[in-house]
């Protein structure tokens, strides 16, 4: 792909610049320089930014690590990484998200990991990849262009991820919660004090491990962060330590205090993937109510009313005792809630963040647990600042 031609290109000034095209250029070089084995790969369509951490807090028991920033647009964030390396460093790790077709083409032209993970494939900005099928086939050439010393680390729960096994030279490292399928595997997960605890397996092998992340959708990040430190020889009690050192980053499933009352603050971005796991987590923690404050899933292009209604259905499963909205897609979750007979008592529509924060303060009690979540754009980590004491 020509950078230029990118769909972003024209918003970002300050990469128009011949200057900052040589950089690309000089990240491609310092790459090629250094070894495969040094640089690991993550895509999927949930969980790459926590994997990352976590397999940057594994092999820095180890060795000298360095791994991509957030807050920075994805095309650049992969070169702006690799002009980082130093010649100390032994590791990097590289989260490679895609927004659009051939992004993927663009990192494997400046760099080509000799490690690759996929975490879990799901619809996320089919507005410009398409389908669930385009979507894996787009981030399955991270595994594709393994060398045959190489290693696929996939997840074995996801049929997308587990079937990339046949599409690569390299040798396969399956991760999940199956004992006879996966080569490391949890076992006996809880949640347990705002953590999430399970017992981490390979071979014969076990340890107890308590991770800072509440959500049991963050062990499939464990258990891939483990398989790279077990492929590294590290030990599982090494690998423990790495693990145990990772905090939940901002607004990604946070529970927070209110007055008397708790936020579960889950604003960084929101998929149909990423709301079904926050929608697990509510389910699992104790509370008076529970609220569901909700804005709208981004860049899912014709997929949008579709997963909004489903999401509806899942709300109206859940029983959550209160739902308030913002606007845009979300006309279709309370349309649906209306369909499916939801009580318009205990549903508000089409709410500005002020209102949100109005009526989410004006109906909270003591032991509620209020959901916070809707797409970055959306910017509901505004909302949970105003009715938290952070």
């Amino acid at each position: 792909m020509d950078i230029k031609n990118h769909p972003d290109w024209s918003s970002i000034s300050s990469y128009k610049k011949p200057a900052h095209l040589l950089r690309f250029f000089l990240a491609r070089k310092i790459a090629a320089f250094y070894p495969r084995s040094m640089f690991v790969g993550i895509t999927g369509s949930v969980g790459k930014t926590t994997t990352k951490e976590l397999c940057l807090a594994v092999l820095s028991q180890k060795y000298k690590t360095i791994a991509s920033s957030e807050n920075i647009n994805p095309v650049f964030n992969i070169p702006a990484t690799l002009l980082r390396i130093r010649p100390d460093v032994k590791k990097v790790v590289l989260e490679m998200g895609i927004e659009y077709p051939g992004e993927m083409d663009f990192y494997l032209s400046l760099v080509h990991p000799a490690v690759g993970i996929i975490t879990r494939i799901f619809y996320a900005h089919s507005q410009y990849l398409g389908d669930i099928e385009r979507i894996a086939e787009e981030k399955s050439l991270l595994i594709k262009q393994l060398p045959k010393d190489g290693l696929a680390i996939l997840n074995w729960d996801d049929v997308y991820s587990r079937r990339m096994a046949k599409e690569t030279a390299g040798q396969v490292i399956f991760y999940g919660l199956n004992p006879e399928n996966c080569h490391v595997w949890a076992s006996n997960i809880r949640l347990e004090d705002g953590q999430t605890c399970f017992e981490l397996n390979f071979g014969v092998e076990r340890v107890d491990v308590a991770l800072n992340l509440l959500g049991r959708h963050f062990i499939y990040d464990a258990l891939a962060a483990a398989a790279v430190g077990i492929s590294n020889n590290m030990t599982l009690a090494t690998i423990k330590r790495g693990l145990s050192k990772v905090n939940a980053p901002p607004h990604r499933l946070r529970l927070l205090e209110g007055d008397g009352w708790y936020v579960l603050d889950d604003t960084y971005n929101s998929s149909p993937a990423a709301l079904e796991e926050a929608f697990n987590v509510v389910n699992e923690l104790p509370a008076h109510r529970r609220i569901l404050v909700l804005g709208e899933m981004r860049e899912l292009g014709i997929y949008s009313e579709k997963f909004h209604r489903l999401a509806a259905q899942q709300i109206y499963k859940d029983k959550f005792d209160l739902v308030l909205l913002g606007g845009g897609e979300t006309k279709f979750i309370a349309d649906e809630l209306v369909k499916l007979g939801f009580s318009p008592e205990r549903l508000d529509v089409n709410l500005s963040h002020s209102q949100l924060v109005t009526n989410i303060l004006r109906v909270v009690k003591k032991g509620d647990l209020v959901l916070v979540k809707g797409s970055r754009a959306v910017r509901l980590e505004e909302v949970v600042k105003r009715i938290t004491k952070q």
